[in-house]
């Protein structure tokens, strides 16, 4: 299952970086959805936990849908502790939409609005693949891929609008208003939304500006280059210590937890020096916080937090005895 898995993922992403396939964005989705179900399945059976439907008698096993292999991994929460399980339930329930529709019936020329969602999800299975079974989907790809194209592609947000639109078709308006309930249910659930769809947007410019680009461009020792775009903290990191405990103590299920407990945990595991968790303006007094620092945290036990409790006030002991 892990094998093909990969495969099925490998094989979204040449399909959709080919430059003339009819029905690209419905292939894609549908080997995207196969690469999670699969993954999904290979990961509870890792864990001992069922992937078969209870038999009925007279009919063969059926193993798991995606849906339902999906609503089990998050309840077991058998995910990263990069991607909290709403965010990846978020993410992967908007592409089974799509691939339900498109199958069944049609999904219309949507791709500017499905593909943030198709993106972020090949970053979400990458950590997915490499925390459960030490497979890297990078080992496989050329990152040399480069978006060319006779036009600018739309701005995918335009799709989300508040209100209905006056000209789409009720099958398509049905799946933009799903679309935008899956956000709402996310965002109220404290998820980390670059987690559940992300637009990336390339600027190319002169080499005579590249001072000022948006870009930064490396060149590793195989001789690839690598762009990475660089990020608004204000975006990534948008949370204060008071909004990050807010949503800690909303998602976790044990006791909720305090500015000390905060306090013990960044001395702890040193937090506000991980990038992916805190970040500060060099001018700045206090750290931001990260919607990864909300599901690291919220998914600690009360144990562990007792435990480092302990730790820290005997910390603090031995620095007033040795003064």
């Amino acid at each position: 299952m892990v094998a093909n898995s990969l495969s099925a993922m490998l094989a979204a992403i040449e399909i959709y970086n080919k430059p003339r396939v009819e029905y690209r964005d419905e292939v894609t989705t549908l080997l995207v959805v196969n690469a999670w179900e699969l993954a999904l399945k290979a990961a509870l059976k890792k864990a001992n936990k069922p992937i078969f439907y209870k038999k009925k008698r007279g009919e063969p096993y059926r193993t798991l849908a995606a849906e339902d292999a999906l609503k089990q991994v998050v309840n077991h929460k058998l995910f990263p502790s990069s991607i909290d399980g709403n965010s990846l339930s978020a993410n992967v329930s908007a592409l089974i939409s799509y691939r339900n529709r498109a199958t069944h019936l049609y999904a219309a020329d949507l791709g500017e609005m499905i593909y943030p969602f198709l993106q972020t999800s090949v970053l979400n299975f990458r950590d997915f693949a490499l925390s459960h079974f030490r497979k890297d989907l990078a080992d496989s790809i050329t990152w040399q891929l480069l978006p060319l194209g006779a036009k600018a592609p739309s701005e995918p947000v335009q799709f989300m609008t508040a209100g209905p639109s006056t000209t789409a078709v009720a099958e398509v308006q049905e799946f933009i208003d799903e679309l935008r309930g899956i956000i709402d249910r996310a965002e109220a659930h404290g998820a980390d939304m670059q987690r559940v769809a992300a637009v990336y947007d390339v600027h190319l410019q002169s080499t005579k500006t590249v001072s000022t680009a948006d870009l930064v461009v490396s060149v590793n020792p195989e001789g690839q280059r690598v762009v990475v775009r660089k990020t608004d903290p204000n975006q990534s990191h948008p949370f204060s210590a008071t909004e990050l405990l807010e949503r800690v103590n909303a998602k976790r299920e044990g006791r909720k937890l305090t500015s000390y407990d905060h306090q013990v945990i960044c001395w702890k595991e040193n937090l506000r020096a991980n990038s992916r968790m805190a970040w500060k303006h060099k001018k700045g007094l206090t750290h931001n916080w990260s919607g990864e620092a909300v599901s690291h945290m919220a998914q600690l036990s009360d144990a562990y937090y007792e435990k480092i409790r302990s730790e820290y006030r005997a910390h603090q002991n031995g620095n007033r005895k040795r003064r």
